[in-house]
């Protein structure tokens, strides 16, 4: 069968929007709307995403040959970009006055009642001037209909593809068919889960990859609340849902086994499992208020600390059981729900997983490229071969930036007022300066893909500095004291700082792992302070060689292998994409200070 160069372009339109290029199997480029648009987990249509990868890939919308879009169902809400507009005040409101008048009182309020002014915080681009603002639930069978035409002829109008070209994939499909393929397993039968907060109407789904790659999904169920559960919770403890999950989770290891037990029973009566299938309570009537009556007099670190138990205790007997079913022990895991590091290392330390993958923005983000994956298999009759996907080399698949990008940092007032350019090697430069404690700036190559900074897009330290996290947060993070900041160690030395089970990737940030006794004075500013675990990022050299050569300079004049590795931004944004949005959103708020950015080959030290 011939093989054919087609170009397909991926979309993910709900919250977290993103777009990727994937050209006979090869990711070329893939971008969250949120990194252009600098608005946090921007939804709707991604244009801006769209237009920066179409310019990396040097081709023009003409060029694309097919167009796959994540979701079968369009949802207004996120169509609208409403996710990302919300405060935690309006989520509060949402169930105060939409789902308690529903669900204790059969009002059917809609979010067009709450919000009839609504504006989004970043650019729409989906209008829906002539279709209902409400969610997906609650429209009828020709109001969906309505949006779904809507939604394809918006697509096919702004991309100038005829509707055939034009495919709708499943939502948790395009998460297996991402994760499966990003993973490096092939030639062996594995079993590929996805669990999330409801897309497509789904939120757990089962699917076995055989020896050929050939899909077949097993399960696909509406039944587990674990991540529904697990952001009602943290809106219930005044953190924004879908956004600070992760605060929840880091909070969690500082509770005290009697202070947490009460929450775990609790939520251990209201899901049960049996087999690979899961049974709410009858009793539950609604999320937010069931749970807050429920827990009322529970500590907050207590609540955090026993929803995680549950969470990993369920989980972990959800994936056992499974295994048992599909008899395998490679186990491939993605949705939102596999943004909860500390379970996946749970998962990974289970005696019948002997080989996990996490992938890298394990999220709706991902969606796009998972929606190309997914495309190409039911295209392959087209010669579109999927034996052409390879597994991913490594996360660095955004944008770079242009010489353009560079001078407009470079001449910049504020960088010209405040900072001074120093002739040399970047990397030898900023070893000597995080040998004194001082913070460093990274922006160069191309750009991280998923939630985490990996070296292109970081703000590093001195690991072994305690004061360096207060520093940090004060001066520039302004995050929570309890959320512990994640060390980057050359791949050669992983091995002597934590207890590696070899069962895991480490390069994605995808899990925690225990760290070894002998090192935890050299990480101190690294390590979770209640339980001695590491958000660790393996960093090699074939995958980032000069975030490789940087710290392996720094472990020949220091002794230690790795950094303290943060995002680059402030606390609500989103990682920087070029280096003028380190200007923007950073060097002009007057109580922010970095002591050198490096950008590109260029290093800059502050006055």
């Amino acid at each position: 069968m011939e093989i054919l160069d087609k170009f397909i372009l991926g979309i993910n339109d709900t919250h977290d929007a993103s777009a990727a290029i994937v050209k006979n199997g090869k990711i070329i480029c893939a971008i969250s709307e949120e990194r252009v648009q600098r608005v946090k987990s921007a939804g709707g249509f991604p244009q801006g995403a769209i237009n920066e990868c179409l310019k990396f890939a040097g081709i023009k919308m003409k060029d694309i040959d097919y167009i796959a879009v994540a979701g079968k169902r369009a949802v207004p809400i996120n169509m609208l970009g409403l996710n990302s507009s919300l405060e935690l005040k309006d989520y509060i409101k949402i169930q105060e006055k939409m789902r308690k008048p529903q669900f204790y009182g059969g009002e059917k309020k809609s979010y067009s009642d709450l919000f009839p002014n609504y504006k989004s915080k970043g650019k729409t681009y989906y209008s829906l001037k002539d279709i209902p603002f409400k969610e997906t639930r609650e429209l009828s069978l020709k109001e969906k209909r309505q949006v779904k035409e809507y939604r394809l002829n918006f697509i096919s109008k702004k991309t100038g593809k005829d509707l055939s070209q034009i495919f709708t994939l499943d939502h948790h499909l395009c998460h297996i068919y991402y994760g499966y393929y990003a993973s490096p397993f092939r030639n062996k039968k594995v079993t590929a889960i996805s669990l999330d907060a409801g897309g497509d109407g789904v939120y757990e789904s089962i699917s076995i990859f055989n020896k050929q790659s050939t899909h077949k999904r097993i399960f696909a169920g509406h039944e587990c609340l674990l991540g529904p559960i697990y952001t009602m919770i943290t809106l219930i403890l005044k953190m924004k849902p879908n956004e600070h999950e992760f605060k929840v989770m880091g909070l969690a290891p500082y509770a005290k086994e009697y202070k947490k037990r009460a929450t775990r029973e609790f939520l251990e009566n209201i899901l049960k499992l049996k087999g690979f299938k899961f049974k709410r309570s009858e009793n539950l009537k609604d999320l937010y208020f069931y749970i807050s009556e429920k827990l009322k007099h529970e500590r907050f670190d207590g609540i955090a600390g026993g929803l995680q138990d549950w969470l990993e205790k369920l989980l972990s007997k959800w994936v056992k059981n499974i295994l048992k079913k599909t008899k395998t022990n490679t186990v491939i895991f993605s949705g939102g729900v596999a943004l909860n590091i500390k379970a996946n290392q749970v998962l990974s330390n289970l005696k019948s997983v002997k080989n996990i993958f996490v992938p890298p923005g394990s999220g709706d983000e991902s969606l796009s490229i998972g929606a190309c994956w997914a495309l190409m298999d039911k295209l392959e009759k087209k010669g579109i071969h999927r034996k052409n996907i390879f597994p991913l080399k490594n996360a660095y698949l955004g944008n770079n930036f242009s010489k353009k990008d560079i001078n407009d940092f470079i001449n910049h007032p504020i960088v010209k007022k405040r900072y001074k350019r120093i002739i040399g090697d970047p990397d030898k430069l900023a070893a000597e300066a995080l040998l004194k404690n001082e913070i460093l700036a990274i922006c160069r190559g191309r750009m991280e893909f998923g939630p985490r900074s990996l070296g292109h897009r970081s703000l590093i330290a001195n690991p072994s500095s305690k004061e360096m996290v207060e520093k940090i947060n004060s001066s520039i993070k302004g995050r929570d004291f309890w959320m512990p900041f994640a060390p980057s160690i050359i791949h050669e030395k992983i091995n002597d700082c934590i207890k590696n089970n070899k069962k895991c990737d480490f390069s994605y940030m995808t899990f925690t792992s225990d760290s070894l006794p002998k090192i935890r004075k050299d990480f101190i500013a690294t390590l979770h302070p209640s339980d001695n675990t590491m958000r660790i990022q393996s960093v090699k050299k074939d995958m980032s060689p000069s975030f490789h050569r940087l710290l392996s300079l720094f472990n020949k004049k220091s002794g230690l292998p790795g950094v303290l590795n943060t995002s680059l931004n402030i606390h609500g944004k989103p990682i920087i994409q070029k280096p003028i949005d380190i200007v923007n959103e950073l060097l002009k708020v007057p109580e922010i200070s970095i002591n050198n950015i490096i950008v590109d080959k260029y290093f800059f030290k502050l006055k």
